[in-house]
């Protein structure tokens, strides 16, 4: 018997400055490896090759409910236009989808872009993020209706990406000032 899916989609944006000139923050953000320091709620699990990866989300929910969530990814920084695009990736093998009480494990889409302009001897930041994904229903919301399971998914993942992308600002803009 298969097992339930919810279909979840959340997003982020921010506009932010950065404590450095745009040469200094291209530097930064060309190489998606090294953006992946200041988020260390991503992990590199697969090389597909040089700007082809497979990274993993993972996090415990209140402590006792870990999620992991893989997302097959392309990440292109375009020089011109000084843009990190980072856009779901076709034709892996998907992670197996699975609940049990404690865990969730599915494959999702992550996309995002890191827009960069020069302002005097800092740089403004532009920065979306989303992810969307078809994922398991847990097994402690099987006796919900879809669409509030769903919700309250959601509402969690939203949550978190937002306090990702904060983090991650943060982040970026300590190690730019060094």
């Amino acid at each position: 018997m298969s097992q339930p899916v919810l279909s979840i989609a959340v997003a982020a944006h921010r506009e932010f400055t950065l404590p450095t000139d745009l040469k200094a923050a291209v530097a930064h953000f060309r190489d998606f490896r090294g953006t992946l320091q200041d988020l260390p709620e991503l992990r590199l699990t697969e090389l597909y090759s040089n700007d082809r990866y497979r990274i993993l989300y993972s996090a415990t929910v209140a402590g006792v409910y870990r999620v992991d969530l893989y997302s097959d990814i392309q990440a292109r920084f375009n020089e011109v236009d000084h843009v990190l695009l980072v856009s779901p990736l076709r034709g892996h093998t998907p992670a197996a989808s699975r609940a049990s009480w404690s865990s969730l494990t599915g494959q999702g889409e992550y996309s995002s872009r890191l827009a960069l302009r020069s302002a005097d001897a800092q740089t403004q930041a532009r920065y979306d993020v989303a992810i969307t994904a078809s994922i398991p229903k847990p097994l402690a919301l099987r006796l919900l209706p879809d669409a509030i399971a769903r919700s309250a998914v959601e509402r969690v993942v939203q949550r978190r990406v937002q306090e990702i992308t904060d983090r991650f600002i943060e982040r970026s803009r300590v190690r730019l000032r060094h």
